[in-house]
């Protein structure tokens, strides 16, 4: 494998390509010549900093990020057991369809892993969901790849072949719709449908003896989902959210993220000239349909959409911001039993500072002057979490509480 710096391709191109021209960002359909190879084309690709190119070398250009993510930081074995997600989106079949490729490529320039695919149904999510017609007719295009369903909430053992899935309604997903009532805020269940959808993910990988995962955010995904879990409390392990490699998961299982280095327009340019057809129009997610303002999530997506198209450089930003921020974490230090996150409680000392404001709150006229039994009331409370770092544990309060 090619590997390549940070400084080489960023979120808008080719950082060593970038050219004073005047052509629009976007696909030429008129005939010209190659910047690159010279040949003539009938279809140029306009990438925004990168002169127009054909669709060979705009493939080789796109691929290359793909290979060179996994290459340079070296986080994939030879011959590693690997589960890619679909979820129906664009970028999630770009993904497929580049592992397929470097899958079929000869012995020198093949990627040497074995791959499936695994698509999870989520049916207490509104909109149109992919029918199983879809699934089947991508799976026999993507051959030898071995497609797996499952829904979310049902148990891991339910997992079969996409031509043996039928749907069903089981205890264990009307369970997680009663769970979701129980929390008051959108907020809430966003994280805790999230939560769950990345432990189904790793008991799936798990059952399938994979030990690592493809995730298909881009670099737009991962600038919100920083913001978002920093928002959310989740801060000390924000690093890991826009990381290449998360190890977060259970069972041992690491999380890959290929696509990291990826912006919207490549993602758009390569499903037009592959002819891709996505399952989905758009990547959807719960409650998203509720309005800008009916989330942190919701909110903090749209905030980066719309600075994103007054500010270019918006994205690339925040995205390279979060790769510079590492961990605080040692091997030794314990890890939330849902998100596997390292616990927060003996690492901020702003957590304990709001312990310490509920204890003085709650004595009221009996205060007690001794601000060191204040401080260690807080910081009982702080192990009495039942190991649930400080996001988790406040979605386990609204679900104790039942209101």
């Amino acid at each position: 494998m090619c590997s390549i710096g940070e400084d080489d391709f960023g979120d808008e191109g080719g950082a060593h390509a970038m050219v004073a021209g005047s052509l629009p960002a976007g696909v030429v359909l008129n005939t010209g010549n190659c910047a690159k190879c010279g040949t003539s084309s009938s279809e140029l690709y306009k990438l925004s900093f990168r002169t127009p190119e054909c669709r060979a070398c705009f493939l080789n250009y796109v691929r290359h990020k793909f290979r060179a993510a996994l290459g340079a930081a070296k986080v994939l074995p030879r011959d590693a057991e690997v589960l890619l997600v679909l979820d129906g989106s664009a970028q999630s079949l770009v993904l497929l369809d580049m592992l397929h490729f470097a899958q079929t490529q000869n012995t020198f320039k093949r990627l040497h892993c074995n791959a499936r695919v695994v698509y999870v149904y989520q049916t207490l999510q509104e909109g149109d969901p992919v029918d199983v017609e879809s699934l089947q007719a991508l799976s026999q295009q993507y051959e030898p790849f071995q497609f797996h369903v499952i829904e979310l909430g049902a148990p891991p053992s339910s997992l079969c072949t996409i031509d043996k899935y039928f749907p069903t309604a089981s205890k264990e997903i009307n369970r997680l719709g009663s769970k979701l009532e129980k929390l008051r805020s959108l907020t809430a269940r966003q994280d805790y449908l999230l939560q769950e959808h990345k432990s189904l993910i790793a008991s799936v990988a798990q059952q399938l003896h994979c030990s690592h995962v493809f995730e298909s955010s881009i670099s737009v995904d991962l600038a919100t989902q920083l913001l978002t879990m920093m928002a959310l409390g989740r801060g000390g392990s924000a690093a890991l959210d826009v990381d290449l490699l998360d190890y977060r998961m259970a069972g041992g299982v690491k999380l890959l993220r290929p696509l990291k280095d990826l912006n919207e327009q490549e993602v758009k340019f390569y499903v037009h000239a592959q002819r891709l057809k996505p399952l989905l129009k758009s990547r959807h997610r719960y409650g998203e349909e509720r309005g800008e303002t009916a989330s942190l999530q919701n909110l903090t997506a749209a905030f980066v959409t719309n600075l994103q198209q007054n500010y270019a450089s918006t994205v690339s930003t925040v995205f390279r911001t979060g790769d510079k921020i590492a961990p605080k974490t040692h091997p030794e230090q314990a890890s939330c039993v849902r998100c596997q996150s390292a616990l927060d409680s003996q690492l901020s000392d702003t957590l304990l500072a709001i312990e310490y404001s509920r204890s003085v709150s709650e004595a009221g006229v009996a205060l007690y002057k001794n601000g060191e039994y204040l401080e260690g009331m807080a910081k009982k409370r702080l192990e009495s979490r039942d190991g649930l770092c400080h996001a988790c544990h406040r979605i386990q309060t609204e679900l104790d509480s039942g209101i």
